[in-house]
């Protein structure tokens, strides 16, 4: 493929491609069912015979198939082993048992787990965050394992072909983008790379390039000026806060004005769009389902592990066993607030967990255009109705405001800069839409200054420009 060169921006939550020719980058059609179809929903759902669902239809077949049933759980044995010492008494404070006459016996630890019985599929989001974690390989899923490499590769998969398509023959080569930091811990980063890595591999592209998502997305807009500029890029997405400042000189032509640019400063924090929504949630959403209720005749606090499983949705079933339930009917017998234990019931046994997070993330959404909505889920037992204004909103993020905050001094701080001294400010990423981080934005380096930029596809434009200049600026 001489003439055409290819950007993949696999995001936390949304996916693009594009394909440049000579500097010129055009985004590609990824889901048609999609409102904005060059943006790919970074989901999977495996249904229960195997067949593999991508993108908005994903989600539409997770919610058709799984959201209003009951869900049944059962305790099954794994088939595995643990020895485990026994002894003859407990005689110290840690509870370590031990016998007087020293030896210990050894007695079969049998394990095992809880699953659902009745599944008709699983649906996967947040892959990208996840590549991080050492301790999540892979999972099992009706039957067969699954590696988070495999996961990942069946979305890029889909990708890969459509760029295929396009360009009428296989395409080998990518520049692939990826934040700053996937982790704040070094190895973690490292493994986080290593395994997009190989998931591209596994979907077919054979040559892979890593840059990084914020310096793409300035090279998007720069490579278009002849002014001498410095600019910083602010990427928020799904899954990480990004910023980049690089200078770019008054070169006549695209490539000579990418060979004589300079990276002045990186920072990055992996927190961002969904770390937004789990906080919307334990804060407007929790109160609704009774966190702040007392049960029995202690009237003891609700045990808030509970709630935590609300927000890992995908494993709310877990919750779905007789003894809870029988607990929860319990519960809500002696509680001081009835109707939202019930509706808690409600929300575990009918499975509606992942409804509820779309709906908590469709309200910060709508917080963008209007300065007041309300969080609304109608469902049986469930009557979620609960009002957040700009002002609330704000407030209730302001921690991750002044996170993101200082990550952006980071990056003027390793630039050498003052905020003064900066050009343009770009902005990129769902999250930039927000206005509280807006107005952020807007007292540290005025209105004047700030560009918005497409939210979902300017990083895949700017990968797809850099590996058509990449010979060039080597």
């Amino acid at each position: 493929m001489s003439n055409l060169h290819c950007g993949i921006d696999f995001g936390t939550s949304n996916s693009s491609a594009a394909l440049a020719r000579d500097g010129n980058a055009r985004v590609l059609d990824l889901d048609p069912l999609n409102v904005n179809p060059t943006s790919l929903p970074s989901l999977l759902y495996i249904q229960d015979d195997g067949q593999q669902i991508i993108g908005r239809a994903a989600a539409d077949s997770f919610i058709k198939r799984n959201v209003d049933r009951e869900v049944i759980v059962k305790q099954v044995d794994l088939g595995v082993a643990i020895d485990g010492y026994v002894g003859g008494e407990g005689d110290n404070s840690y509870g370590v048992v031990q016998r007087k006459d020293g030896a210990d016996l050894t007695e079969a630890v049998f394990a095992r787990a809880l699953i659902e019985v009745n599944s008709p599929g699983r649906l996967f989001q947040s892959l990208k965050t996840s590549l991080r974690l050492k301790a999540f390989t892979g999972t099992e899923v009706f039957g067969r394992e699954y590696q988070i490499e495999e996961l990942t590769s069946i979305i890029l998969s889909k990708i890969k072909a459509r760029v295929d398509a396009e360009a009428g023959e296989p395409v080998d080569t990518a520049v692939f983008g990826r934040p700053v930091r996937f982790s704040t811990n070094e190895s973690e980063d490292k493994t986080a790379e290593r395994r997009l890595e190989t998931a591209a591999k596994l979907a077919g592209f054979k040559d892979i390039v890593f840059f990084y998502e914020p310096v793409a997305a300035c090279v998007e807009y720069a490579v278009k000026s002849d002014h001498k500029q410095r600019l910083m890029v602010v990427d928020i997405g799904g899954g990480t806060f990004d910023v980049c400042i690089m200078e770019f000189g008054g070169a006549q032509g695209a490539a000579a004005r990418l060979a004589e640019s300079k990276i002045l400063g990186v920072s990055g924090l992996p927190v961002a769009g969904d770390a937004i929504d789990r906080e919307m949630t334990r804060v407007k959403v929790f109160p609704c389902f009774g966190s702040e209720s007392r049960y029995g005749p202690s009237m003891l606090p609700v045990p808030q592990f509970l709630y935590n499983t609300i927000l890992d949705w995908q494993n709310l079933y877990k919750l779905n066993t007789e003894e809870n339930i029988n607990w929860l009917i319990a519960m809500q017998m002696s509680s001081d607030q009835p109707e939202l234990i019930r509706a808690l019931r409600s929300l575990v046994q009918r499975n509606y967990g992942y409804p509820l997070s779309r709906e908590v993330e469709a309200a910060k959404r709508r917080l963008s255009s209007v300065t007041e909505t309300t969080i609304d889920l109608e469902f049986e037992a469930i009557h979620l109705h609960e009002p957040i204004g700009r002002g609330e909103f704000a407030h209730i993020i302001e921690d991750m405001l002044e996170d993101m905050l200082d990550t952006m001094k980071e990056a003027e701080i390793a630039a050498g800069l003052k905020p003064h001294q900066i050009d343009g400010i770009l902005t990129t990423g769902g999250t930039s839409l927000i206005p509280a981080v807006r107005q952020m934005l807007v007292q540290r380096y005025s209105e004047d200054r700030l560009h918005h930029r497409d939210t979902f596809t300017s990083v895949a434009a700017g990968l797809a420009i850099v590996s058509s200049f990449m010979s060039e600026i080597a």
